[in-house]
């Protein structure tokens, strides 16, 4: 049953998670005013896009709950989430050139703009690093789970969502409509969540179904930002982080194990 749950539940989340980034696009286009950037008060879109994101969560937390229950899983990462075959490594690697390469191309657009700032240099270079220690975190878990290196390799890109989080707000400290950047917050928030569990497993705290409830909201609320008015650098690494939350969520559920007793 939840090898089935592997496939459906990360497709779940996308299905759902593509609803949610057309609800947003149409909020985007009908509801905000065009002037004064102001949202319609009551609209039926916003109220629709509220609703799908609540029956999202719901079903995401009941999920997590029948996990909590009903099953268990191993203590280390490399048992828990089965990173045996070499597809995992592979499939990485791929990942984080992407996210390096939208990186040094967000750099070279904001240089272009004349727009870097020390916030904007840090924000850079952790999001360089986080790129870079999804490739290794991945090769050293694959090669040997026993080396402690996959431990700070684990940390880092949490430490950069959480930097991202503070460097979006003070993007938008004066801006008075949160509705036009909170489901950004909530993207960054649930990604560092999800990265959070994983390096929980790495610390042999393991908490699959919070870890699953993490990826799930990262997937979605990750669908949702890319409707907003982003770089083309930065939709793209929310696409990874979407692709390695769908990753890390069937990978994790297919190696659950049935309580016994």
């Amino acid at each position: 049953m939840m090898r089935r749950n592997a496939l459906v539940m990360p497709i779940f989340s996308l299905v759902l998670g593509t609803l949610g980034y057309y609800l947003r696009r149409l909020e985007l286009i009908f509801v905000f005013d065009s002037v004064t950037g102001l949202p319609e008060r009551g609209s039926g879109i916003t109220y629709a896009l509220i609703w799908s994101t609540l029956a999202f969560l719901l079903v995401s937390a009941l999920f997590a709950f029948r996990v909590k229950i009903g099953y268990t899983c191993f203590p280390d990462f490399d048992t828990a989430f089965g990173t045996e075959p070499l597809a995992y490594p592979m499939s990485f690697l791929f990942i984080g050139l992407l996210w390096l390469v939208a990186t040094v191309r967000y750099y070279y657009s904001m240089k272009s703009l004349g727009g870097m700032t020390p916030q904007l240099t840090v924000f850079v270079l952790l999001s360089a690093l986080s790129a870079v220690s999804v490739v290794l975190f991945a090769i050293e878990v694959y090669q040997d789970p026993q080396r402690k290196t996959k431990q700070p390799l684990s940390i880092v890109p949490v430490i950069f969502l959480c930097y991202w989080l503070i460097f979006l707000y003070r993007q938008n400290a004066s801006n008075p409509i949160l509705l036009s950047y909170c489901y950004q917050c909530l993207a960054i928030i649930a990604s560092t969540l999800g990265f959070y569990f994983v390096s929980g497993f790495v610390f042999g705290r393991s908490a699959p179904s919070k870890a699953l409830l993490a990826f799930f909201t990262a997937i979605y609320f990750s669908f949702v930002a890319l409707a907003d008015n982003l770089a083309g650098s930065i939709k793209l690494i929310f696409v990874l982080i979407i692709v390695i939350n769908a990753i890390y969520s069937s990978m994790l559920i297919r190696n659950l194990q049935k309580k016994t007793g």
